[in-house]
């Protein structure tokens, strides 16, 4: 006894392979969207430096101020990281807007932690723009709130009071 198909089970079937093979190949393939939360996942919030290694290019033009900038790229990623983690404790950063444009992703995140010196549970925000190129980092600007953390820790004063 031979199977038969009709044409709208076949068809059915035909549409199944053409859409599942094309999402097979780029599920295996991360996104520069996957490559930048991979970043922020492991590497700020849970302290991984490996993801310097998988996804910095070794010329990285880095734009951060104080940032390392005579290192490989690699290394200057490993450094923001260990910077971050040392000057907020605990620290989650999580991404709470991102954009991905051409070779360009562009986001707004949140760090939250604990300030080591003072004890004080700190909240910044941190803007970045990172470019890939060939899947890897190749360009980033990084501009976290620094004013922010330093009021929550009493190192400025505080802001004036209602105006008339």
């Amino acid at each position: 006894m031979t199977a038969r198909m009709t044409r709208r089970e076949l068809g059915g079937v035909a549409l199944g392979i053409a859409v599942a093979g094309p999402r097979a190949g780029a599920m295996n393939m991360p996104t520069n969207l996957e490559r930048f939360k991979a970043i922020v996942e492991r590497g700020f919030s849970q302290g991984d430096l490996t993801v310097a290694d998988e996804i910095c290019a070794e010329t990285l033009i880095e734009h951060e101020y104080l940032s390392k900038t005579d290192i490989p790229g690699p290394q200057i990623l490993k450094a923001q990281i260990e910077d971050a983690r040392r000057s907020i404790r605990d620290l989650k950063l999580s991404i709470e807007a991102i954009v991905e444009a051409g070779d360009t992703v562009w986001a707004r995140s949140k760090a939250t932690g604990v300030d080591p010196r003072s004890g004080k549970p700190v909240a910044i925000d941190v803007i970045d723009i990172c470019r890939f190129a060939d899947g890897k980092l190749v360009e980033h600007w990084g501009v976290p709130d620094r004013f922010a953390l330093l009021h929550q820790i009493g190192a400025l004063p505080p802001p004036p009071g209602p105006r008339p």
